[in-house]
């Protein structure tokens, strides 16, 4: 079997298209391709589509509550920045926008924040911490063994602290890990 090349992109279906619409535009930066009242189509990078939203027209009269990683259906996507600086600052501009994550989660191998759309998809905007190898080894660890998720953390209080100076290798990692420098 052959693995793909790369991501390409993902499809939702929604009942709050305007909502979605706007909450990508601004979260990702993302352009608006193409878009009609029934489908549109958006990018952050050089690729043509990242993301397409269908219409599924209003509400229901029984309108359901966003799911925010319950139930079946995918938990959430992940994407990767290049640096702290970069999570920091996408966290303070979201933030001053009244975004804000519904989970901040120290998880070893990255430091997380995971966010929800306005149809409580979750999207994970993370930077990772180590080396693949060391990741690896770190997955493969008893701490990982008792603990496979992670440490919520305060993302206002780590804040605080990495505008102060406090080095980074001291606020991203779990407490049963040895802090190490970043990758």
């Amino acid at each position: 079997m052959t693995a793909p090349s790369k991501f390409a992109h993902v499809v939702y279906n929604t009942h709050r298209y305007q909502e979605m619409l706007d909450w990508y535009t601004l979260v990702f930066d993302a352009t608006v391709q193409y878009g009609n009242d029934d489908i549109s189509f958006l990018t952050y990078d050089e690729e043509h589509h990242r993301f397409a939203f269908v219409n599924l027209g209003p509400l229901p009269d029984e309108t359901p509550e966003p799911r925010i990683g319950r139930g079946v259906g995918v938990h959430h996507v992940a994407y990767t920045w290049d640096s702290l600086d970069e999570l920091v600052q996408l966290y303070k501009q979201l933030r001053d926008a009244g975004i804000t994550p519904v989970i901040p989660m120290k998880h070893g191998m990255t430091f997380s924040m995971y966010y929800a759309d306005p149809d409580g998809n979750m999207m994970e905007f993370q930077v990772d911490l180590c080396d693949v190898e060391t990741a690896n080894e770190f997955m493969h660890s008893e701490a990982f063994e008792n603990n496979p998720i992670g440490e919520l953390f305060d993302p206002e209080e780590f804040l605080k602290q990495y505008e102060a100076g406090v080095p980074p290798e001291e606020l991203v990692f779990r407490s049963d890990q040895v802090p190490a420098p970043l990758v």
